[in-house]
């Protein structure tokens, strides 16, 4: 805008003002993409969000729940909620094979996994597991079909649901008669930890 016969802008011109408001608009739309963009960039490339399917995970996770899922530089540890794909599952939602599911990380690579079929405890590599965060142990009838003391494989992991007597995972294995299973799960099919939950808002907190 061209400034006055002295030489100064007039402030309290209305094309001043709407080039004002205009500009202003202009910075807040293009400040709102920017963050639209710098957040379905840190979903698609280092965050999820899964829905909890089941009661498999109570009483840590409830079905219907959305956890935030961290898939960035993600290396399975002991004790870890995971979500991963489970390509030999039935999909209540498809009707076909293959479904993402969340189960805690149990064992790790070329671990031995033993279940105590009389109290339901959880052996790896011979010691006891400590797990408070299971509903109740596992009972003789949900021992799964696997052979123990189980070997984890290469590059697989060992997983389990907290809600054990309500749960398939990894005590599911191919035997050549069963249809649907979990078995050991090879580590290219998880998709990440599960770090935070967001949903339902009375229980949103750090898992």
């Amino acid at each position: 805008m061209p400034p006055t016969e002295n030489g100064v802008f007039d402030n309290e011109n209305p094309n001043y003002k709407q080039g004002n408001k205009a500009k202003s608009l202009y910075l807040w739309i293009q400040s709102v993409l920017e963050s639209v963009m710098a957040a379905f960039l840190l979903l698609t490339f280092l965050f999820r969000i899964n829905i909890v399917a089941g009661s498999s995970m109570e009483p840590t996770l409830r079905e219907e729940d959305r956890i935030v899922v961290s898939q960035a530089f993600y290396s399975p540890s002991y004790g870890d909620i995971v979500a991963l794909w489970a390509e030999d599952l039935f999909n209540r939602r498809t009707g076909e094979k293959g479904e993402m599911i969340v189960k805690r990380v149990i064992g790790l690579p070329g671990d031995i996994i033993d279940i105590d079929p009389a109290t339901g405890t959880v052996y790896r590599n011979g010691e006891p597991l400590r797990e408070d965060y299971t509903a109740e142990p596992i009972n003789a009838d949900n021992l799964g079909n696997a052979e123990y003391p189980l070997t984890v494989e290469v590059n697989c992991v060992f997983v389990l649901g907290d809600n054990r007597n309500h749960s398939t995972d990894s005590r599911y294995v191919d035997d050549g008669e069963t249809e649907y299973y979990v078995g050991c799960v090879d580590m290219r099919y998880i998709a990440g930890k599960a770090v935070f939950r967001i949903y339902p808002f009375d229980r949103i907190g750090v898992l």
